[in-house]
C-alpha cells in the first residue's frame, strides 16, 4: 500500500476571505484577511438523486444526478472579537456601510447597520478561502442568513467570550490554493462580563434606562433575510439573490430580581419595549471598541425560578422583535473598532 504523500493536519487548518465588488456577486477574489474563526467541516455543495426506475433487476436505481449546487455551513467564533462584527454584519444586515472615524482622529471607526425597513440593504458578499495542508477550498458569493450573539458571564475566574455565528450560503465548493503572504490579525475580545442591559419604552429613549446587576446570560438571534435565488439558466448553482424580512429574538438569563419581576409584568399586558444589548470595549484613542444591539419588540415569555445558580432563582425571558411604527425600525446595530474596512 502506498503511503499518502501529505497527511492534513488541524494545526494547518485556516480561514481567509475577500470582500467581492458589489456590481459583480460571485466572482471570485483574492483573499485580504485571516478570519480567526473556528474549524468546520467542508460540507459538499451537492446533494446526488438516484431515481427509481423500472429495470427488471434487484436494484432501485443505476443513475446518480446532482441537478444544483449550493455551498452552506455556519462560521463561529467561539471567541469573539470586535474586528469579525463588520464582516458579520455587511454580508447579513446592510452593505456598503461606510465607517465612520469617531471622534475625528482617534483610530476608532463607528460602523452603523441599522437596516432600512422599507429599502434594499445591499449586502455585501465575500469570496471565502478555508482549508488544510491538503486542500484549500473557496466558495464564492457567501452571504449570510442567519447571525447569532451568545455570551455568559462565568461565575468566578472562569471564561466570558462572546461567540459569534454566522449561518452562511455561496455559489459552490471549488478546490483552490490559499492566498499567500496574510498576516495573522490583532484582535479584541469582546468580553460579555462587560455586557450591559437597558430596557425603555420608545426608540426616542433606548439606551437611557440601565436595568443594573441583572444580566447573567445573552443570545441575539438575528435572521437576515437574505437568501438564494435559483433562476432558469446555464449554471446549476444559484444566479442572484434577494432580500426577505428580518427576524430578532432576543433570550436573557437574568438575575431573579424585583427588576425581572417588572418585565414579567410588561409581558403580561403585552406592552411595547425596547431593549439594548452593549458591550463596551477598551479605548482606541479618544474613542473604544463597542458593540450596540437595540431591538424593539414584545416579552414573548418571562418565566421566573426558570433555572437556579448557588441558590439563586434565575429568570428566562425572551423578546420577540416586531417592528415599531413610531420609531420606524425593528432593529438597530452599531460596531466601533480600530479597522474601517472588512
Amino acid at each position: 500500500m502506498t503511503d499518502p504523500t501529505t497527511y492534513g493536519e488541524r494545526p494547518f487548518a485556516k480561514i481567509q476571505y475577500g470582500k467581492e465588488v458589489k456590481t459583480t456577486h460571485g466572482t471570485a477574489v483574492a483573499a485580504t484577511k485571516i478570519l480567526l474563526g473556528d474549524v468546520f467541516p467542508v460540507a459538499s455543495d451537492r446533494k446526488p438523486s438516484y431515481p427509481e426506475d423500472a429495470m427488471g433487476v434487484r436494484a432501485k436505481s443505476m443513475r446518480a444526478i446532482v441537478y444544483q449546487y449550493m455551498a452552506q455551513g455556519t462560521l463561529k467564533i467561539s471567541n469573539g472579537y470586535y474586528q469579525a462584527l463588520p464582516l458579520l454584519f455587511s454580508c447579513g444586515l446592510k452593505g456598503d456601510v461606510t465607517a465612520a472615524e469617531t471622534p475625528p482622529a482617534s483610530g476608532a471607526y463607528l460602523w452603523t447597520f441599522t437596516p432600512s425597513p422599507t429599502a434594499q440593504n445591499t449586502p455585501d458578499s465575500i469570496t471565502l478561502e478555508y482549508g488544510d495542508n491538503v486542500q484549500a477550498f473557496e466558495v464564492e458569493y457567501m452571504m449570510f442568513q442567519r447571525l447569532k450573539l451568545t455570551g455568559a458571564i462565568a461565575q468566578g475566574q472562569g471564561d466570558s467570550p462572546v461567540s459569534l455565528e454566522a449561518e452562511f450560503f455561496g455559489r459552490q465548493l471549488s478546490t483552490s490554493t490559499f492566498t499567500g503572504a496574510l498576516s495573522l490579525p490583532t484582535v479584541q475580545e469582546i468580553n460579555a462580563k462587560n455586557a450591559r442591559f437597558y430596557r425603555d419604552t420608545t426608540w426616542a429613549g433606548v439606551g437611557g434606562t440601565e436595568i443594573t446587576h441583572s444580566i447573567r446570560k445573552f443570545d441575539v438571534e438575528i435572521l437576515t433575510g437574505v437568501h438564494p435565488k435559483f433562476l432558469g439558466s446555464a449554471a446549476k448553482y444559484f444566479d442572484v439573490h434577494g432580500e426577505g424580512y428580518h427576524d430578532v429574538k432576543v433570550t436573557l438569563d437574568l438575575e431573579g430580581t424585583d427588576l425581572a419581576e417588572a418585565i414579567r409584568l410588561v409581558h403580561a399586558s403585552q406592552t411595547m419595549n425596547v431593549i439594548r444589548i452593549s458591550i463596551p470595549g477598551p479605548a482606541i484613542g479618544a474613542g473604544a471598541y463597542g458593540l450596540v444591539v437595540d431591538v424593539s419588540g414584545f416579552w414573548e415569555s418571562v418565566t421566573p425560578m426558570a433555572s437556579e445558580d448557588k441558590g439563586n432563582n434565575i429568570t428566562t425571558a425572551v423578546l420577540h422583535g416586531t417592528y415599531d411604527p413610531t420609531g420606524a425600525k425593528m432593529l438597530a446595530v452599531t460596531a466601533t473598532t480600530n479597522a474601517n474596512t472588512i
